[in-house]
């Protein structure tokens, strides 16, 4: 069963790979993946909205990676990192391969 729903822009070629990946790294089926709008609305190229099914939060930014990463058994630890305000600061400040409204692919 699901717990997840990982909400992303089917406009933007790095986020349809990445979801892609996850869809192949989710061995557990934990992680629903959606090109509709999320709660939040449309979700922006480049990033990323996640709902907790169960609590129906709503996460955005390095908390939404960290939330999809512990869902995942070969991204777990990573998750894990990300609790560290250190680690999570400068993964915050840091968005490889996408610039926002302009992909570098």
């Amino acid at each position: 069963m699901t717990k997840i729903v990982l909400y992303y822009n089917q406009n933007c070629p790095d986020c349809v790979r990445q979801a892609k990946r996850t869809a192949q790294m989710d061995w557990f089926r934990r992680v629903a993946l959606s090109t509709e709008n999320s709660p939040l609305g449309e979700t922006p190229v480049g990033e990323i909205v996640v709902v907790d099914r169960k609590s129906r939060k709503v996460f955005t930014g390095v908390y939404a990676t960290r939330k999809l990463c512990l869902q995942l058994p070969v991204y777990f630890l990573y998750g894990l990192l990300l609790f560290l305000p250190t680690v999570r600061n400068k993964v915050d400040g840091e968005k490889p391969g996408c610039n926002g409204d302009a992909c570098e692919i």
